[in-house]
Parts: C-alpha cells; sequence; structure tokens
C-alpha cells in the first residue's frame, strides 16, 4: 500500500512541472512579443541600429518576463526566505541575458546578414533557441526552492 503513494508523488511532481513549463513558455511568447515590438519600434520606426536594437528589446523582454514569472510562474517560491527581489532580478537578468546574447543575437545577425533574411523573422528564429535552456535555469537557480 505504501508504495502505490510512493509511486503517485513524482507524477504529482511531473504535474505540476509540465503546468510550471506551460506558463513559462506562455509568459515567453508574450516575452517575444515584446521583444519583436520594441525592435520593430526602434529598428523599423526609429532606426536604431540593428544590434544596439536588438539588444535594448532583449533587456526590456527579460524585465518583462522576470516580473511575470517571480508573480506567476514561479509564485509559490517567492517567499519564506527566498532570494531578496534584486538578487533575483539580477540573477535573471544575466542568466537569461546570456543565453539570450548568444542564441538570439547570433542567430539575428547571422540569418540577417549573412543571408539576407528579414530581421523580424531572423529574430523570432533567435529567440525559439534558448527556452529550454532558460527552463532549467529558472527551476533549479533563479527561483530554486530552498530544500532542492
Amino acid at each position: 500500500m505504501e508504495s502505490r503513494f510512493s509511486a503517485a508523488k513524482p507524477q504529482i511532481s511531473l504535474s505540476r512541472l509540465i503546468f510550471r513549463g506551460t506558463k513559462f513558455n506562455l509568459v515567453g511568447w508574450a516575452g517575444m512579443l515584446v521583444n519583436s515590438g520594441c525592435l520593430y519600434l526602434l529598428k523599423g520606426v526609429l532606426g536604431v541600429p540593428l544590434i544596439p536594437a536588438s539588444l535594448i528589446a532583449i533587456e526590456i523582454a527579460i524585465v518583462h518576463n522576470f516580473f511575470w514569472h517571480r508573480y506567476w510562474t514561479w509564485k509559490d517560491r517567492n517567499g519564506n526566505g527566498e532570494k531578496p527581489f534584486l538578487i533575483q532580478l539580477l540573477t535573471y537578468n544575466l542568466m537569461t541575458g546570456a543565453v539570450d546574447l548568444v542564441a538570439n543575437v547570433t542567430v539575428l545577425w547571422m540569418l540577417t546578414t549573412m543571408f539576407g533574411v528579414y530581421y523580424l523573422i531572423s529574430n523570432i528564429f533567435g529567440m525559439i533557441m534558448g527556452p529550454f535552456i532558460k527552463f532549467w535555469l529558472n527551476e533549479k537557480v533563479i527561483f530554486k526552492k530552498r530544500d532542492d
């Protein structure tokens, strides 16, 4: 009888992980819209060069996503002595920014300059590169449970 209950625990954890992963992806998709809108505004409307415009758009999307993850995706991990807000924001910004810098900006630059792909399409391909790495970083480092 006891083994039946212990076998159920991983399923509960898996369902929570899937639910959290779904929330993570919803926030990520909203962040893609924020990033693309900012990139269009900066480059397409204001004429800011591609790479600086991309870096600014990424930073705005990172801050947008952090707030949603902190207060929705991982809201259960923001009390009881978890990491202070500014430490969490800085950690999130540095880790997510590093992934975005490598994946997003590199793919954006390569597709646009080397292959002539429209910059907003290149940007979407760049944003697709990092979600799995970023989910793991959020789950295990940025919003880590104290007992993990």
